[in-house]
């Protein structure tokens, strides 16, 4: 999952706090669904998670509570969501 914009930019700790929160949640449900690392780009972050519904979640969350663009592009071969968020 790609977060990023000029939004991320200036709210860049709060729009953390936020995934790691919709991890936690999801975690207590399903606890092999994680993050697996965070990865600084140029422009925003990569998130990599353990499976394609908590990367769903995830950008799902944010897109309600800060709204954006929010888009989605699965590959059904290889099981793969990648999830885009920006502002």
């Amino acid at each position: 999952m790609t977060i990023g914009g000029p939004f991320f930019k200036d709210h860049r700790d709060e729009l953390l706090q936020q995934i790691r929160n919709d991890e936690a949640k999801a975690r207590a449900e399903h606890p092999m669904e994680r993050i697996i690392k965070i990865e600084d780009q140029d422009d925003g972050i990569l998130v990599t998670t353990t499976g394609i519904h908590l990367a769903r979640g995830i950008g799902e969350a944010l897109q309600h509570a800060y709204k954006g663009e929010l888009e989605f592009h699965y590959n059904e071969q290889e099981n793969l969501l990648r999830v885009v968020w920006e502002r």
